[in-house]
Protein backbone atom coordinates (compact mmCIF):
# COMPACT_ATOMS: atom_id res chain seq x y z
CA UNK A 1 0.00 0.00 0.00
CA UNK A 2 1.45 3.62 -1.11
CA UNK A 3 0.62 6.68 1.12
CA UNK A 4 0.02 9.83 -1.05
CA UNK A 5 -0.88 13.36 0.11
CA UNK A 6 -3.04 15.58 -1.86
CA UNK A 7 -2.80 19.35 -0.27
CA UNK A 8 -5.18 21.39 -2.40
CA UNK A 9 -8.11 23.85 -1.21
CA UNK A 10 -10.08 23.41 -4.03
CA UNK A 11 -12.63 20.80 -3.57
CA UNK A 12 -13.42 20.49 -7.19
CA UNK A 13 -10.11 20.01 -8.09
CA UNK A 14 -9.09 18.22 -5.11
CA UNK A 15 -11.46 15.83 -6.77
CA UNK A 16 -10.40 15.93 -10.08
CA UNK A 17 -6.62 15.13 -8.97
CA UNK A 18 -7.36 12.01 -6.82
CA UNK A 19 -9.41 10.55 -9.13
CA UNK A 20 -6.24 10.73 -11.61
CA UNK A 21 -4.07 9.04 -8.62
CA UNK A 22 -6.18 6.74 -7.43
CA UNK A 23 -7.01 5.31 -11.22
CA UNK A 24 -3.28 5.00 -11.43
CA UNK A 25 -1.78 3.82 -8.61
CA UNK A 26 -2.46 0.74 -7.00
CA UNK A 27 -3.95 0.39 -3.43
CA UNK A 28 -3.22 3.86 -2.89
CA UNK A 29 -4.62 5.25 0.39
CA UNK A 30 -5.15 9.53 0.03
CA UNK A 31 -4.65 11.77 3.12
CA UNK A 32 -5.89 15.47 2.11
CA UNK A 33 -4.88 18.35 3.49
CA UNK A 34 -6.56 21.77 2.40
CA UNK A 35 -3.57 24.86 3.90
CA UNK A 36 -0.40 25.38 4.80
CA UNK A 37 -0.86 24.62 7.93
CA UNK A 38 -2.42 21.32 8.34
CA UNK A 39 0.33 19.88 4.95
CA UNK A 40 3.12 20.91 7.68
CA UNK A 41 1.18 19.21 10.57
CA UNK A 42 1.02 16.25 8.73
CA UNK A 43 4.29 16.19 7.42
CA UNK A 44 6.03 16.62 10.58
CA UNK A 45 4.23 13.69 11.98
CA UNK A 46 4.51 11.25 8.92
CA UNK A 47 6.09 12.21 6.03
CA UNK A 48 3.95 10.53 2.46
CA UNK A 49 5.23 9.01 -0.12
CA UNK A 50 3.52 10.98 -3.02
CA UNK A 51 2.78 14.15 -2.47
CA UNK A 52 0.65 16.21 -5.13
CA UNK A 53 0.88 19.87 -4.20
CA UNK A 54 -0.80 22.64 -4.67
CA UNK A 55 1.61 26.03 -4.58
CA UNK A 56 -1.44 28.53 -3.82
CA UNK A 57 -2.79 27.67 -0.47
CA UNK A 58 -4.33 29.20 2.18
CA UNK A 59 -2.69 29.66 6.20
CA UNK A 60 -5.13 27.50 7.50
CA UNK A 61 -8.09 25.13 6.45
CA UNK A 62 -11.23 27.21 5.75
CA UNK A 63 -13.08 25.30 8.17
CA UNK A 64 -10.50 25.72 10.99
CA UNK A 65 -9.35 28.14 12.67
CA UNK A 66 -9.46 32.04 10.90
CA UNK A 67 -11.07 30.89 8.48
CA UNK A 68 -8.02 30.26 6.09
CA UNK A 69 -6.25 32.98 7.04
CA UNK A 70 -4.23 34.74 4.92
CA UNK A 71 -4.01 33.46 1.15
CA UNK A 72 -0.50 32.20 0.02
CA UNK A 73 0.61 32.63 -3.54
CA UNK A 74 3.56 30.22 -2.69
CA UNK A 75 2.38 28.75 0.06
CA UNK A 76 3.64 25.32 -1.09
CA UNK A 77 6.88 26.43 -0.62
CA UNK A 78 6.85 26.21 2.63
CA UNK A 79 6.22 22.41 2.39
CA UNK A 80 9.15 21.98 0.19
CA UNK A 81 10.87 24.01 2.67
CA UNK A 82 9.91 21.53 5.02
CA UNK A 83 10.23 18.60 3.81
CA UNK A 84 14.22 19.35 2.93
CA UNK A 85 14.67 20.30 6.52
CA UNK A 86 13.11 17.19 7.72
CA UNK A 87 15.45 15.21 4.81
CA UNK A 88 12.10 13.66 4.05
CA UNK A 89 11.80 11.17 0.93
CA UNK A 90 8.48 12.62 -0.62
CA UNK A 91 8.46 12.72 -4.29
CA UNK A 92 6.31 15.96 -5.17
CA UNK A 93 3.68 16.29 -7.90
CA UNK A 94 3.20 20.42 -8.53
CA UNK A 95 -0.11 20.89 -9.75
CA UNK A 96 -1.01 24.72 -10.42
CA UNK A 97 -3.28 26.71 -12.32
CA UNK A 98 -0.51 29.53 -12.84
CA UNK A 99 1.88 29.16 -16.12
CA UNK A 100 5.09 29.41 -13.72
CA UNK A 101 6.63 29.53 -10.15
CA UNK A 102 8.58 32.25 -8.26
CA UNK A 103 11.71 30.57 -7.20
CA UNK A 104 14.14 33.42 -5.56
CA UNK A 105 12.10 36.14 -7.16
CA UNK A 106 12.47 35.35 -10.67
CA UNK A 107 8.96 33.43 -12.29
CA UNK A 108 10.41 30.07 -13.66
CA UNK A 109 7.49 28.65 -16.30
CA UNK A 110 6.29 24.94 -15.23
CA UNK A 111 8.56 23.40 -17.68
CA UNK A 112 11.78 24.62 -16.12
CA UNK A 113 10.28 24.48 -12.09
CA UNK A 114 10.73 20.78 -11.36
CA UNK A 115 14.55 20.81 -11.84
CA UNK A 116 15.05 24.22 -10.00
CA UNK A 117 12.77 22.93 -6.74
CA UNK A 118 14.50 19.69 -6.92
CA UNK A 119 17.91 21.73 -6.69
CA UNK A 120 16.77 23.99 -4.33
CA UNK A 121 15.17 22.40 -2.30
CA UNK A 122 17.29 18.95 -2.09
CA UNK A 123 13.92 17.07 -2.96
CA UNK A 124 12.41 15.35 -5.42
CA UNK A 125 10.20 16.93 -7.83
CA UNK A 126 9.20 14.85 -10.55
CA UNK A 127 6.60 17.43 -12.78
CA UNK A 128 5.27 20.62 -12.52
CA UNK A 129 1.62 20.93 -14.56
CA UNK A 130 -0.54 22.99 -15.20
CA UNK A 131 -3.87 22.48 -14.41
CA UNK A 132 -7.24 23.69 -16.35
CA UNK A 133 -10.61 22.45 -15.31
CA UNK A 134 -11.63 23.44 -19.23
CA UNK A 135 -8.80 21.17 -20.80
CA UNK A 136 -7.80 17.80 -20.04
CA UNK A 137 -4.13 17.56 -20.85
CA UNK A 138 -3.09 18.18 -17.37
CA UNK A 139 -4.54 14.21 -16.62
CA UNK A 140 -2.56 13.09 -19.15
CA UNK A 141 0.38 14.74 -18.49
CA UNK A 142 0.35 13.83 -14.78
CA UNK A 143 -0.74 10.00 -15.87
CA UNK A 144 2.57 9.77 -17.70
CA UNK A 145 4.64 11.02 -14.86
CA UNK A 146 2.64 8.89 -12.57
CA UNK A 147 2.95 5.87 -14.41
CA UNK A 148 6.29 6.55 -14.98
CA UNK A 149 8.19 7.62 -12.01
CA UNK A 150 5.86 5.58 -9.26
CA UNK A 151 4.71 2.76 -11.28
CA UNK A 152 8.23 2.37 -13.43
CA UNK A 153 6.17 1.87 -16.85
CA UNK A 154 4.94 4.62 -19.62
CA UNK A 155 1.63 4.09 -20.68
Amino acid sequence: MMDAMLVEDDEFKAADIARVVLDNIPGVVIQRAASVNSALKAISIKPPHVMLLDMSLPTFDLSGPGGGGSPQSQGGIEVLRLSRRLKQETIFFIITQYPGIEIDGIEVPLSGAAAKLSKKFNVEVCSCIGYDFENDQWRALLTTALQTRICGEKL
